[in-house]
């Protein structure tokens, strides 16, 4: 089917920080890392059609934002908003972009973005059509060796698709890339020619992301949209190393009597409210810069320019520049390799999730089972073959574990996400009391988890 493209010029000559509104005590960050840059910028609108072979019935509704005067590609950030971003008019749409876009671009780098969903018809394949065509038809300012692709709600699943497949399987970012699924990561794919694309949605698909790709996956603590069972499961199988790899969990807090809220969408102003859906949030506060800009400028830099500084934020594996905010201001993130459902307080509440993950368009609940794993983490009276003790226990003093299958591996987290130690016999030690849990997998590959109390 012939494509066609037509173009709306929207000049910016220069940039001001204050056309967004801003709100609560901590102010924005205006130097360093998160902090806009000096180049001024152009936005296009484009519509691209229907291409029924990558499953897109719908004209593509997107913008594209570049520095001026480039005369060379330059690296890009495709970005991915949420489900609810349908059926927005341009206008509304161009505000609703407009923070990340215009970062991005403030920088020297390329933003494309569009309205993936655009009449909530699943076609998933239009953002597929949209990222090849945009790469072809701006391979003047599009540089695809050098690509980060960020995406919100059902958009971060649609970031973890399209970046498999446009990493593992085409080799795009081969000189600097990263992912950063926020807010949700249920898998989406290519759904009428799921045969041929369910490889992608696999273990073994997950872990074909080439080692190199920095993958940043954030969550809030009070979000009550997506299950994090399936965030846990994404990041788990993500085949990246622990040291390209993050878990993040935003938390809120409560600053000279403002609420910083910590819920679907904090990093993402100016879209619909989190808990009615139909109201529009329309100005930022310090948690879209700390754990907005900030973050996608680190991931930018240390994946495009090998910045170590920027790397300590976006990667820090628990870094005190990472996990400090607004100089203490404000409480900051949970960092951790090994994420836990009893760290979300969503989870701990009981106040729950809208969307499980066995909603149709999370793929890998339909090739594997541990998609929907429950990670409650049991009591250990709750499982019939397993035996701790003492528990509780005494720190440095042994404790054994007994089991009718026997245990391969066993790893110790916190209550704050960490591994602490790992052993492979069943006797095992901790130095310092406190709660901890025991993820453990028997010889057979099974896994479980269970929680141990260490006191003085």
């Amino acid at each position: 089917m012939k494509r066609f493209l037509l173009q709306l010029t929207l000049v910016i000559p220069t940039f001001l920080s204050a056309q967004f509104a801003y709100e609560g005590p901590i102010p924005p960050i205006t130097s360093g890392y998160g902090a806009f840059g000096d180049s001024t910028f152009t936005s296009q609108f484009f519509y691209l059609a229907p291409d029924t072979t990558l499953e897109c019935q719908d004209t593509i509704h997107g913008i594209i934002t570049f520095p001026n005067g480039i005369h060379s590609p330059r690296p890009v950030v495709f970005r991915f908003p949420g489900a609810s971003n349908e059926n927005l008019s341009d206008s509304v749409y161009f505000r609703e972009s407009q923070f990340y876009r215009e970062f991005v671009a403030s920088h020297g780098y390329v933003s494309v973005t569009m309205q993936w969903n655009y009449d909530n018809s699943n076609n998933y394949g239009c953002a597929y059509q949209m990222v090849q065509e945009m790469a072809r038809l701006h391979a003047d300012k599009i540089d695809t060796t050098r690509v980060g692709i960020h995406g919100m709600s059902a958009g971060a699943a649609m970031s973890n698709w399209i970046s498999l497949k446009k990493f593992a399987t085409d080799g795009w970012g081969s000189n600097g890339r990263f992912v950063w699924p926020d807010a949700g990561a249920s898998f989406i794919g290519f759904s009428n020619d799921w045969p041929n694309d369910i490889a992608t949605q696999t273990d073994s698909g997950l872990a074909a992301m080439p080692d190199d790709v920095l993958y940043l996956m954030t969550l809030s603590d009070w979000d009550q949209v997506p299950d994090p069972r399936t965030c846990i499961d994404m990041y788990n199988f993500m085949g990246v190393p622990d040291s390209n790899k993050e878990f993040m969990i935003i938390r809120g807090d409560t600053v000279n009597n403002y609420v910083y809220w910590a819920t679907h969408f904090t990093t993402n102003t100016y879209d619909n409210d989190s808990s009615q859906f139909s109201v529009y949030v329309t100005k930022n506060d310090a948690l879209d810069y700390w754990l907005g800009t900030r973050l996608l400028h680190s991931l930018m830099e240390a994946a495009w320019n090998g910045d170590t500084a920027a790397r300590r934020i976006c990667m820090g594996n628990g870094d005190p520049t990472q996990t400090t905010i607004a100089g203490g201001a404000m409480r900051g993130p949970i960092v951790t390799d090994q994420p836990w459902m009893t760290m979300f307080a969503s989870w701990n509440s009981g106040q729950g999730y809208m969307n499980a993950c066995t909603v149709p368009w999370n793929m890998r609940q339909y090739v594997t089972a541990d998609a929907c794993f429950n990670l409650s983490v049991p009591e250990i009276d709750q499982h019939p073959r397993l035996k701790i003790y003492p528990n509780p226990a005494v720190s440095n003093r042994p404790i054994t574990l007994e089991s009718t299958i026997e245990i391969s591996h066993i790893k110790v987290i916190d209550d704050l996400g960490r591994m602490v130690a790992e052993f492979d016999e069943h006797v095992i030690e901790l130095p310092q009391s406190g709660q901890y849990f025991l993820g453990i997998t028997f010889s057979n590959g099974e896994r479980t988890a269970t929680k141990l109390l260490i006191t003085e």
